[in-house]
């Protein structure tokens, strides 16, 4: 059979095309609405191989005046066709995708359980989520150390979040430990680049006064209340010795974050 040219087909098939609105007419402005009701995507993280990538999905519910999240995961070589959901919660959410140092699973905090955030592990190629910490404020932050030997995350009271540790080979099967015991909690943290030490930003003295207030109801600001200064301490991962670093080690980890 003989084919037609290209340019009588081409014009054949626009005009049996269904006859549409102009586009002009088809647009309008967004509107503050619309950006409310977008569901939203965030915490990329890609695996260790760079073969796939976890990321959550926020589905907000305007008339509620809440939202849930949920962890999806894509192959980066295969893109939006081989995008899958992870996690499938009503009214709790799973958030901050961690992988593991080997890339074999990951880690997220989620409040599925109860109302405080604990951490849980997960194989990305199925299986059920397990759940490794039950600190009774939750948990608060969490991260692997550089060496791959540690998990490390802080809990505890408001203003008196201390750092606890696992062995990233034994999560489900060890009992934490308490790396830091100051009487002020732990604020700002990172470890060091070979993953030895965590630095950590500590106040230098505790309010059990404006605690107290606080637990019993009063809120109300102290006019011209004192806030006390913070000091940058250092923990020992493997023994869990502190110490405040002098301020040459304090400028050296500095540099060595900036490289970072």
């Amino acid at each position: 059979m003989r084919s037609l040219p290209v340019a009588l087909v081409l014009p054949a098939a626009v005009l049996a095309l269904p006859p549409q609105a102009p586009l002009a007419a088809q647009e309008r402005p967004l509107t503050f609405m619309d950006v409310q009701e977008m569901k939203r995507a965030g915490s990329w993280t890609p695996s260790p191989n760079g073969a796939w990538m976890l990321y959550t999905v926020t589905t907000p519910d305007w008339e509620e005046a809440e939202s849930q999240t949920d962890i999806h995961l894509v192959a980066l070589d295969e893109g939006v066709s081989s995008s899958r959901q992870l996690t499938y919660t009503e009214d709790k959410n799973e958030t901050s995708p961690t992988w593991g140092p080997d890339g074999s699973f990951f880690l997220f905090s989620s409040n599925r359980d109860g109302d405080e955030n604990q951490l849980y592990m997960m194989r990305h190629d199925g299986g059920e989520a397990r759940k490794i910490t039950d600190a009774e404020e939750g948990v608060s932050g969490f991260a692997f150390s550089p060496d791959g030997r540690w998990l490390v995350y802080r809990s505890g009271e408001s203003n008196q979040e201390q750092l606890y540790r696992l062995p990233a080979d034994d999560l489900a099967g060890a009992e934490p430990e308490q790396l830091t015991d100051g009487e002020a909690g732990v604020d700002q943290w990172d470890f060091s680049p070979d993953g030895s030490r965590v630095y950590f930003a500590r106040p230098d003295a505790f309010d059990e006064d404006e605690k107290k207030r606080r637990e019993e109801g009063f809120t109300v600001d102290v006019r011209n209340a004192i806030t006390p200064l913070s000091n940058l301490w250092s923990v020992e991962v493997e023994s869990a010795a502190e110490r405040a670093p002098d301020r040459r080690s304090v400028l050296q980890h500095q540099q060595l974050y900036d490289l970072r």
